[in-house]
């Protein structure tokens, strides 16, 4: 077996069929399937089966995988190992996101990573959702820490770490406003229809929230009346509390002491995925490795956020937890 072989086999298992594979491979259909049958001939056992025409691990094609994930961590580590040695230069990994979360982020996980990769500077370029799609298209960070409405792309990879629940901020005169319950707890859950006749100032549309804000007046058949639009969470929590209408933000932008405002869950709830995102295909060296590794670390230990981690952050996180890492 050689490392194409592994590649080929943990892309046809994530990707669930040839044909999507051999897109992220960029090789042809027929090529896999041949390659597949090959393998399977010589191991003398089936490495996945059909449902719902999805390919799907076997028993003998999990202990595979598993075990071809970690012959191919060995070997980019290894290749990263001997990089380093020849190459002294100071190296810089760009990671995109958007200004309030990168920055408290990085600022919190730095140390720790500079300790680790003293030589590697880590540069933030900051932007919105649009943005920060394109940026990865066109290779200009390496990943990037982002809120996302799903983690279904043929562009993308994700590394889904949690999620956290939008809330509706009402300024504390509404008429509902007396429903809310402790925003310290579990909050009151209204239907957004209630809110029909209330001006609403929203995210800018280059943003995930507003993204995610669209989909829930869609769903419940409403056109609200937009009084404000802003690409900032703050300017949109102070126009609430100053009474310029209701808003939709995470939970984590709550001001749970504040006297002017109350906030509601949605009935249903609706949440934001909060991950790293990175190019389809894209194999990310260990220095970024561990910096995902931190992030993961960092956002499991945020109260307002459940964890809802995916194969690929598991991954991470078992690699350095083995190692005994510290974050």
């Amino acid at each position: 077996m050689d490392i194409r072989d592994l590649i080929y086999i943990t892309a046809i298992a994530e990707e669930g069929s040839l044909s999507a594979a051999g897109k992220r491979l960029k090789v042809s259909q027929p090529t896999l399937s041949v390659f597949l049958s090959r393998l399977e001939s010589d191991l003398g056992v089936d490495l996945f089966f059909r449902e719902k025409k999805k390919l799907v691990p076997t028993p003998a094609g999990n202990i595979y995988l598993g075990a071809a994930r970690k012959i191919i961590s060995v070997h980019d580590q290894t290749y990263q190992a001997i990089h380093s040695l020849s190459h002294k230069l100071t190296e810089t990994i760009s990671i995109g996101a958007t200004p309030l979360r990168g920055s408290i982020m990085i600022a919190q996980i730095f140390p720790t990573f500079s300790r680790r990769f003293p030589g590697i500077r880590i540069q933030i370029v900051e932007s919105y959702m649009r943005e920060l799609w394109s940026n990865l298209l066109e290779n200009k960070v390496s990943f990037s820490l982002a809120a996302y409405p799903d983690s279904g792309s043929s562009q993308f990879d994700f590394i889904n770490i949690s999620i956290e629940e939008l809330v509706l901020a009402v300024p504390a005169f509404h008429r509902l406003a007396h429903l809310a319950g402790n925003p310290h707890g579990r909050l009151t859950a209204v239907d957004i229809r209630d809110f029909s006749d209330t001006p609403f100032v929203l995210l800018a549309p280059a943003t995930t929230v507003r993204a995610v804000s669209d989909n829930i007046f869609a769903r419940a058949g409403m056109q609200p009346t937009v009084v404000f639009e802003t690409n900032n969470l703050l300017v949109l929590s102070n126009m609430v509390r100053q009474g310029a209408g209701a808003g939709l933000l995470p939970r984590s932008s709550m001001e749970p002491d504040a006297d002017d405002v109350v906030y509601f869950s949605l009935k249903p709830r609706y949440y934001l995925n909060l991950g790293i995102v990175l190019p389809k295909g894209k194999i990310l060296s260990e220095a970024e490795r561990y910096l995902a590794y931190l992030v993961i670390k960092k956002d499991m230990k945020n109260p307002l956020y459940q964890p809802s981690l995916n194969p690929a952050a598991r991954r991470i996180l078992e690699e350095f937890d083995q190692k005994g890492e510290v974050s």
